[in-house]
């Protein structure tokens, strides 16, 4: 805020500390929207809440504002503001997961399947991933189910979860606990969990965001290990990981739309997407930040990262995608833990969501 203000001597922003976890900030966000308060200009939201708050009709429509800025973004991450064929915002920051591996133990997997065998052969050597029943285990299904040319939704907006690459994706992830080629302990694992268990030598890959990287610099594996997109399915090619970050946004109710807007474009310029990378090891939406050579110093793995974020791809888009996720993550976590058949678990998937898109 202090770095706007300096800019933009006529105005006096303030930030607004809302919860400390996400969900909490977005209860108070809607309750904020639902009594249309004027007292915040500018929103920032996490990238799965789109849909939820924009067919509330609690944000201003931004899709002039983004035209001008799409040839600079990053397309995958401007993808996570479209609902209704509209734009509700201007992307933030973003984040990805990657597959971190130990360079002393094993090789760079082309494909998921080279991934998985490293642990069958070797239990040492085993895939570290976030299985605990939660948005996690949500986001480590789905980057194997979009890898595999799988979807939940079509273009339409209809239920397409219940499909062969389904099953397959569920048979594979099952029989990958069953065979060892990931420890069970997986399916207690958050993102910390896991860094801490890769760090600790429980497995030779681990699937994370950015941030293990710093951190596993700074512990006993420090220089044996190397990060890279996710693999391709079955052949050689490109794996397809799930968009995070955060994005900024106007309310519907603000009163000084232009102020938003100057604040927006502020936190959204090609100066202030360095900072953050440099500053808050944050990944920048906007692609000519990776080619700063600051930022080349702060995230050495630059590269890897922006091509695993321009192949990734965005959550299911929809107004009851909470509810949509926790269909997905109890019912995957049921296959994984051997209480489902991988088919059973897409034909409860697909009824479970189904059931969601009739509460809207």
């Amino acid at each position: 805020m202090a770095a706007f203000n300096k800019a933009h001597p006529e105005a006096s922003a303030n930030y607004v500390e809302l919860g400390a976890s996400a969900d909490d900030q977005l209860q108070q966000i809607t309750q904020r929207m639902q009594t249309k308060s004027t007292q915040c200009d500018v929103v920032r939201l996490d990238v799965v809440w789109t849909a939820q708050l924009a067919a509330q009709g609690w944000l201003a429509d931004m899709s002039n504002v983004i035209k001008s800025k799409l040839d600079k973004l990053i397309p995958s991450t401007a993808g996570t503001l479209l609902y209704k064929d509209k734009y509700w915002g201007v992307p933030f920051y973003s984040n990805t997961g990657l597959l971190f591996y130990r360079t002393d133990q094993v090789k760079p997997p082309k494909t998921w399947q080279e991934l998985y065998s490293y642990g069958e052969a070797d239990p040492k050597k085993g895939f570290l991933y976030q299985a605990s029943q939660s948005e996690s285990l949500t986001v480590s299904f789905l980057e194997q189910l979009y890898s595999a040319g799988g979807e939940v939704l079509n273009d339409k907006g209809e239920v397409a979860i219940n499909s062969p690459k389904t099953v397959e994706v569920l048979t594979f992830m099952q029989n990958g606990i069953t065979k060892g080629a990931a420890p069970k302990t997986v399916l207690t694992y958050d993102e910390d969990a896991t860094r801490l268990a890769f760090e600790g030598g429980a497995g030779a890959t681990m699937r994370n965001y950015p941030y293990a990287y710093a951190a596993g610099q700074k512990s006993a594996i420090a220089g044996k290990f190397a990060v890279m997109p996710l693999p391709a399915w079955q052949t050689a090619g490109e794996g397809v990981g799930v968009l995070g970050g955060s994005n900024v946004a106007v309310s519907a109710f603000s009163k000084n739309q232009a102020g938003a807007l100057a604040m927006i474009d502020f936190m959204t310029s090609d100066n202030w997407q360095e900072q953050i990378a440099v500053k808050n090891s944050l990944a920048p939406a906007v692609a000519a930040a990776y080619t700063s050579e600051p930022v080349k110093k702060a995230l050495p793995f630059s590269d890897v990262l922006l091509k695993a974020l321009t192949n990734a791809k965005s959550r299911p888009v929809s107004p009851v995608y909470p509810q949509i996720s926790q269909a997905i993550y109890q019912t995957v976590g049921k296959v994984l833990s051997g209480e489902l058949a991988p088919q059973q678990g897409a034909s409860q998937m697909a009824d479970k969501v189904a059931s969601a898109l009739k509460t809207f």
